[in-house]
């Protein structure tokens, strides 16, 4: 079976929005194709934007000269009166497929004779500090072009199977591109449905619209929780997944409450509501929401601390910018 001229070889997923597949041409090089159907997507999907986003980044490469290996490349746009087909580069596994195959069973010897298998985090601070580096520089890049991914989550960063230390940062189907998303939003009344699950920032659960490029430094943050975890878990709850009443809740819980003074939302009536809901709570000690930086001595440790702590913090001044980050893991 062919699709837009490419022979699909066969579907590596499919969502609510798009169907991704693994396609070939004549020269037998695998490529990654994407088919939308614009009818089905509702804002802040938009696949015009997304294109136009795609090539505004290849664009801004060429005149800059510069190599990029931590974003993807849009290659070719095909479409109909039906459907789009945007042909990318193919990676072979997701950074949540890359923290599973790390993670291995270990045996538990309990008091009272019996034995638990239990899940242990193998990766390497090494290696976790090379994925956290690739993925910081791929959003200083997109960042420096005034676009917010707005959806980094491990499902959206893609190693190749051949190099592992190199992540690269997938889907720009919600981005927003300064000053109005190309008419789309206005810069302070921005669509607050975005991010996935857990990697979702404080900000967006109590619905501020002028948020800024620090969305996708939380969800860094929270990906760090899962690479640093003793067992590839996140501190969070299942639910906090598919609930943004839990996931306030359970980031309050992990990180403390918020400051009363909290410069991002105090005005919002949405920070009173949550002041009147939650009870006030001291944030977990760090041992125990990114263990591993306690658990394993390297070098990295502490510059990948301090990196982590400014990533989870409310305040968003307080986050450090991707390339700040960079010049402390690099140091």
């Amino acid at each position: 079976m062919s699709h837009f001229g490419w022979e699909v070889v066969g579907k590596i997923s499919g969502g609510r929005f798009s169907d991704i597949y693994k396609v070939s041409e004549a020269n037998e090089r695998i490529y990654a194709l994407k088919i939308v159907d614009p009818d089905d997507l509702k804002p802040p999907h938009s696949i015009r934007n997304e294109i136009k986003i795609l090539e505004d980044l290849e664009n801004a490469k060429r005149i800059n000269g510069r190599e990029i290996i931590n974003v993807v490349s849009l290659i070719d746009v095909k479409n109909t009166d039906m459907e789009y087909g945007l042909l990318f580069p193919y990676y072979d596994m997701t950074l949540y497929k890359l923290i599973n195959i790390n993670i291995k069973k270990r045996s538990k010897f309990n008091p009272d004779g019996s034995i638990d298998r239990v899940p242990v985090n193998k990766m390497e601070l090494s290696h976790i500090n090379k994925i956290i580096i690739g993925i910081l520089q791929g959003l200083e890049w997109i960042h420096s072009q005034d676009i917010i991914h707005r959806d980094i989550n491990p499902n959206n960063i893609l190693f190749s199977e051949s190099n592992l230390d190199v992540p690269v940062i997938i889907d720009f189907g919600i981005s927003y591109q300064g000053n109005d998303n190309n008419g789309l939003e206005s810069s302070d009344k921005k669509f607050t449905d975005i991010a996935t699950g857990i990697f979702k920032a404080p900000e967006l659960l109590l619905s501020k619209r002028d948020y800024t490029n620090k969305v996708d430094i939380w969800a860094v943050g929270v990906i760090m929780t899962l690479l640093l975890s003793d067992n590839g878990e996140s501190p969070f709850d299942d639910d906090s997944m598919h609930s943004d009443l839990v996931l306030l809740s359970n980031i309050i819980s992990t990180f403390g409450s918020p400051p009363s003074d909290w410069s991002d939302c105090k005005t919002l009536s949405s920070f009173e509501s949550m002041n009147n809901t939650f009870f006030t709570k001291p944030a977990k000690p760090l041992n125990v929401i990114v263990p591993k930086l306690f658990n394993e001595k390297s070098n990295f440790n502490e510059n990948l601390e301090k990196v982590f702590t400014s990533f989870v913090s409310y305040e968003c001044i307080d986050r450090l910018s991707a390339s700040d980050a960079l010049k402390i893991l690099l140091s």
